[in-house]
């Protein structure tokens, strides 16, 4: 009983809709307890780097978790797979919460799963990265991509397994981007079916299409760049996309506003979208005001006077009317300020 009144408080106080089965007592999913949702001291709700429309149900001692995405007007719309270093990706939990995005994704790292990454799960990948005599960073981009593999090392790879190539090497990159494209129209906030896209595209010299896929990274939410190599951070591999974008693009031609700021960094791209939620608020458009003021703020996650980009979402979620994103960006502002 006192869990289920904790649970209609938040209800009551965010305008959301909680599901229930993930709160039942043995559930699997949830640990975070309900009462603790709405403290907002920097705790459980890690305001101004969890994405703002959202509410944690499940943290782990790494920092990693679950988060419920909620629309405007309380409804869950998604579970995110949350990670301490800022990474979130659609994931599915339950028969109650499936998610194409996610499955494809799924998809796409099957298809590039090879023979080596299998070898590098049983042995471990630095174990095996010395005993090639490579750093690990190196490695990891073989995982990537085994076409980069050099000749000495293949074979020294198969005698160390036993398997020839088709075993140790197989990816289906055809099958990757095929998994891609299915998602990208739907959801231009995820930067990974971009990423592919274009390393596929430009692997096989086909300029311009590499360089739609890596302009479909920089206008995406930096947060989903599900295949960046270990060790490099979200900004290091929103850099890898600009560069990769100056690659291939035509020269001549100049990059439209949103591509330039992304290519300048991630101040730039925050300065740009907050004065597009600006000249929306004025000219009366407030639902897209509250997109920009989010994109300012996560498009190129930049953890600083998240205040600013909290509170234009809550005033702009409140104007359109979407009661759930204007409670939900007061909450994470809360809690932002509550770590200051």
């Amino acid at each position: 009983m006192a869990r289920e009144s904790a649970l209609l408080a938040v209800e009551s106080a965010l305008s959301v809709r909680l599901p229930r089965s993930l709160f039942a007592h043995g559930a699997r999913a949830a640990n975070v307890d309900p009462e603790a949702l709405l403290e907002a001291d920097g705790g459980t709700l890690q305001g101004g780097r969890m994405p703002p429309d959202t509410l944690p149900v499940a943290i782990e001692p790494s920092g990693d978790g679950l988060l419920l995405r909620f629309d405007g007007w309380g409804e869950v719309i998604e579970v995110l797979d949350w990670s301490g270093d800022g990474a979130f990706h659609p994931t599915e939990l339950l028969p109650e919460f499936r998610s194409a995005p996610a499955r494809s994704l799924a998809e796409a790292r099957a298809a590039l799963h090879s023979g080596l990454g299998a070898m590098c799960e049983v042995l471990g990948r630095n174990a095996l990265a010395r005993d090639l005599g490579v750093n690990a960073e190196v490695l990891a981009g073989w995982l990537r991509d085994t076409r980069l593999v050099p000749e000495s090392l293949r074979a020294a790879l198969r005698r160390l397994s036993g398997r020839d190539d088709d075993a140790l090497f197989r990816q289906d990159w055809n099958a990757a981007v095929a998994a891609a494209r299915r998602v990208a129209p739907v959801r231009p906030d995820l930067a990974w079916p971009g990423l592919l896209a274009g390393y596929a595209a430009e692997g096989r010299g086909d300029g311009p299409t590499a360089a739609a896929g890596y302009r479909a990274v920089l206008l995406a939410e930096s947060g989903t760049q599900a295949f960046r190599e270990p060790g490099r951070t979200l900004e290091e591999s929103a850099r890898f996309a600009a560069e990769a974008w100056r690659r291939c693009a035509v020269p001549a031609r100049d990059p439209e506003p949103m591509v330039a700021a992304a290519l300048e960094g991630p101040a730039a791209v925050r300065a740009h979208h907050l004065a597009e939620c600006d000249r929306l608020i004025a000219a009366g458009r407030a639902a897209e005001a509250y997109f920009e003021a989010r994109r300012a703020g996560w498009r190129r996650h930049l953890p600083v006077d998240m205040d600013d980009v909290l509170g234009r979402m809550g005033e702009a979620a409140q104007a359109s009317g979407a009661v759930a994103h204007a409670a939900l960006a007061r909450l994470h502002l809360r809690a932002w300020m509550a770590t200051r």
